[in-house]
């Protein structure tokens, strides 16, 4: 088999199995005193469509914030910070491929190949947190992958409670 063959194939399979992993990162505010930040509230951001995944969504992220030392407040006025989340869906293409086949470039070698294409529903997920007092975000997080819309409810409320604590790993605690 030509290396060069062997080479792409490999690539290609490891690609699709790339594709489906979950992508996390942050961005926050150095300047931000999180010591002083101890109280949220939620404010309205881009939600899903259906309730059910809101609230999978609310409650993923709340655990996350008491981890982190952060305690609901019902009023905006008494919040430290506000809390947001956002919701985008995309489509990507995945490539499998596989080729075989034997022989030199010169020597009509016998190969054969085979590709597929498939359209894949990327999520992302997206909570801002932002000072009370300023308006400003302070920490961003961001969550992508790819979403199965025939997974059962369990494994979505999986897939969620997963995307908030990677997500929230790199938030800083609450002093």
């Amino acid at each position: 088999m030509c290396v060069k063959t062997l080479i792409a194939a490999a690539a290609l399979v490891l690609w699709g199995n790339l594709a489906s992993a979950q992508t996390v990162t942050y961005d926050v505010d150095r300047s931000a005193d999180f010591s002083k930040m101890r109280t949220y509230t939620w404010v309205q951001g881009v939600t899903p469509l259906d309730e059910l995944n809101h609230k999978r969504i609310v409650n993923a992220v709340n655990l996350q914030l008491s981890r982190k030392g952060l305690t609901p407040t019902p009023s905006r006025d008494e919040a430290d910070v506000l809390v947001a989340y956002h919701v985008a869906f995309d489509r990507d293409v995945q490539i499998n491929g596989f080729a075989s086949g034997w022989g030199g470039y010169r020597f009509g070698a016998m190969r054969s190949g085979v590709a597929r294409a498939e359209d894949i529903l990327v999520g992302t997920l997206v909570v801002d947190v932002v000072d009370a007092k300023t308006g400003t975000i302070v920490w961003r997080g961001v969550a992508r992958k790819d979403v199965d819309p025939k997974a059962s409810p369990e494994k979505r409320e999986k897939n969620i409670q997963r995307a908030a604590e990677k997500l929230f790993r790199n938030y800083p605690a609450a002093r």
